[in-house]
């Protein structure tokens, strides 16, 4: 491991793997689904030179940090994420997450509450997935009578077509760190499972802390109006959207995100 790459071991005896860069208020970064830390590279270097203690971790199951039989639950990943901040003796910390990692803080906030946190930033990630009834801004597609299809790859949910297509600095992003994960068949089928079907509308109104919003104006997953909720519910937000983006803006777009997080957290923190 390199001078930067910490280990750490959950108190379920999960070894989990996170990017220790820099000195000042910790910003800890949550990548997304399939994604890994590495994945933060263009907002880890900003953060770092803006004079920010930049932490990102390497989910469990994903990169490389261990992918055991157990834990298969966003609310253990948010335990993961508390266990983290605790081994550090972190407080007054700013969450960044993405899609999945999104819900990972939103998991963290139901545990916990926003104690240890400071400011929370969330990018593109609806707090329910499913849409029904009560909501229509879930993914793209998914209703509850094709979740299962959904998250076993049966049924193509979103709409990637919306996409634009990969910017050349991502390509190489990925050249440099590696792609995102491809998942043996079934083998976190019950993450999926747990992350399709939780619903955190309950927990946005109590994050009292400074919150922002990032969209993309053609995510492929989420309809603008469910960021806009998120951005309204939260007790302290504003919205973003970026013009030339979809699911990614801090790829597609990574200096205009990184100006306006930047602010945000100069704000906040």
């Amino acid at each position: 491991m390199t001078d930067h790459e910490k280990l750490f071991r959950t108190t379920d005896g999960v070894e989990l793997v996170y990017d220790d860069f820099g000195s000042g208020p910790a910003v800890l970064l949550v990548h997304g689904f399939t994604c890994r830390a590495a994945h933060w590279a263009f907002q880890r270097e900003a953060l770092v030179a803006a004079g920010y203690r930049t932490l990102a971790l390497d989910l469990r199951f994903h990169g490389r940090s261990n992918s055991p039989a157990t834990g298969q639950r966003v609310s253990r990943l948010g335990k993961d994420v508390r266990e983290l901040m605790e081994h550090l003796e972190l407080d007054e910390v700013a969450l960044v997450g993405h899609s999945l990692g999104v819900s990972v803080c939103l998991a963290y906030f139901d545990l916990f509450g926003t104690d240890r946190v400071r400011a929370f930033v969330a990018i593109d990630q609806s707090p329910k997935i499913v849409n029904d009834e009560s909501w229509a801004w879930g993914v793209r597609s998914v209703g509850w009578a094709n979740v299962w299809d959904s998250v076993n790859g049966r049924f193509q949910w979103g709409n990637p077509s919306l996409e634009p297509p990969m910017p050349p600095h991502v390509g190489q992003l990925f050249s440099d760190v590696g792609g995102l994960t491809e998942f043996p068949e079934g083998a976190v089928l019950q993450l999926m499972v747990d992350h399709f079907t939780a619903d955190w509308r309950d927990v946005v109104p109590a994050v009292n802390v400074p919150s922002w919003v990032a969209t993309g104006r053609y995510s492929p997953s989420f309809p603008l109006e469910g960021m806009q909720w998120l951005a309204e519910s939260l007790p302290k937000s504003s919205l973003s959207v970026f013009e030339n983006s979809g699911h990614c803006p801090h790829w597609n777009e990574p200096e205009e995100f990184n100006r306006e997080m930047l602010a945000f957290l100069s704000s906040a923190l």
